[in-house]
């Protein structure tokens, strides 16, 4: 198990309740969450079909379409209890994932507003670690930014100082998503949600602080990240500003979500904020590892960079 001595307190986990298995505070989907009784066990084949797409990272048909956004979340919940399970007691939820954080790829999956997931702790790496090439259905790599909340406050939160006062970090984070779904295949929004946003795994680096002024929002605004192969050639880069415009603005809307389904934000948790770059598909390239360079993170260093290498199959 990874030392991860900065998430404690997140406090996040399984809850058994009537013999049923869900999500403990920190599940914020639409309640009531009580499809009707006729569907339960058709969303229930739908999620452990995908799910097991997912655990032997073989491309999956749509299995959504037709489903209501009700059905849909229960698709969601059902997934990731599996995730959980699967994962033991790696398997706690450490806070949530942002997807679709620009209009041109909402508008590709027929939407105008994000769309979010959970992280778990078993999905966090360390820089250096290493992961087969083939980790997913579909494995992609793409530059993204963490923060972590540091007050309750957060949920009170009004101005864009306030909200960033209530942070108390901003963390280097290269994506490993797993797109999961056959190339070929209409993805939409609901397809997406159901496999939890195509979370899998990520490497995290060191916190940063940082600072609840003027300055500091600008610091977040101007943060830019190269992806770069292992043999140093030039693959994606992107700015913060790709985060609806503002990472901040991504913090405010994930807060506003999850509030609006009764679900508060907690010291420790942590918002993976989006896409800062553009997808980087690994399954034709010629890639043995990723280095994600992050500049303007921490003005006390060049850069802040992360790597990631891939075993490559015989």
């Amino acid at each position: 198990m990874k030392n991860w001595r900065w998430l404690q307190g997140i406090g996040l986990g399984l809850l058994m309740a009537g013999g049923a298995t869900a999500i403990q505070a920190a599940e914020p989907l639409p309640t009531p969450l009580q499809p009707l009784r006729l569907s339960q066990s058709y969303t229930d084949l739908v999620a452990v079909s995908l799910f097991q797409h997912y655990a032997a990272g073989y491309p999956a048909p749509i299995l959504t379409d037709g489903l209501s956004s009700r059905q849909i979340d229960s698709v969601h919940i059902t997934f990731v209890r599996r995730l959980m399970n699967e994962a033991g007691e790696e398997g706690s939820v450490v806070g949530y994932k942002v997807a679709l954080s620009n209009s041109k790829a909402q508008a590709q999956l027929g939407v105008n507003h994000p769309l979010y997931g959970f992280l778990l702790e078993n999905m966090l790496l360390e820089s250096g670690d290493s992961l087969p090439l083939e980790f997913g259905s579909r494995p992609h790599a793409e530059g993204d930014l963490m923060v972590r909340v540091g007050g309750p406050d957060i949920n009170e939160a009004e101005t864009d100082l306030e909200l960033l006062a209530a942070l108390d970090a901003v963390i280097p984070f290269l994506e490993l998503p797993d797109l999961i779904y056959a190339e070929n295949a209409n993805i939409n929004a609901g397809a997406l949600v159901a496999v939890n946003v195509g979370a899998r795994y990520g490497v995290v680096g060191e916190p940063v602080e940082l600072a609840a002024d003027v300055a500091g929002m600008e610091q977040l605004a101007n943060i830019r990240v190269v992806l770069n192969n292992d043999k140093g050639q030039f693959l994606a880069e992107g700015t913060s500003e790709a985060l609806l415009g503002h990472p901040i603005n991504a913090v405010r809307w994930l807060r506003d979500t999850l509030n609006s389904q009764g679900v508060e934000l907690k010291p420790g948790d942590l918002l993976s904020l989006g896409s800062v770059t553009s997808l980087v598909s690994l399954d034709e390239a010629d890639i043995e590892g990723i280095e994600a360079r992050y500049f303007g993170l921490d003005s006390e260093e060049g850069s802040v960079d992360l790597e990631v290498a891939f075993e490559i199959p015989e």
